[in-house]
C-alpha cells in the first residue's frame, strides 16, 4: 500500500534555498519543490498546493520551478 505523502507537502519540506539567498526577495515564490518520495520532487503551486510537475533530481525540480515562475 502506498503511504500517505500529504505530510511531505508541509512547510517544512519545502525547498526555500534559492529565495533565503535573494534569488527574488520582492515576494514569495509562487511555486515550490517538495519531497515526494524517494528520489522524487513535486513542483506545486504555493496558493493551491497543486502539483505542476515532478522531477528526479533536486535541481532540475528548482530549474522548473524557476521556469514556472517566469
Amino acid at each position: 500500500m502506498h503511504e500517505n505523502t500529504e505530510f511531505r507537502r508541509e512547510a517544512r519540506g519545502v525547498s526555500y534555498t534559492e529565495y533565503a539567498a535573494g534569488y527574488n526577495l520582492n515576494r514569495p515564490p509562487r511555486f515550490v519543490v517538495v519531497p515526494a518520495g524517494i528520489g522524487f520532487f513535486h513542483i506545486t503551486e504555493q496558493a493551491t498546493g497543486r502539483v505542476k510537475g515532478f522531477r528526479r533530481e533536486h535541481t532540475e525540480a528548482c530549474a522548473l520551478a524557476r521556469h514556472l515562475e517566469n
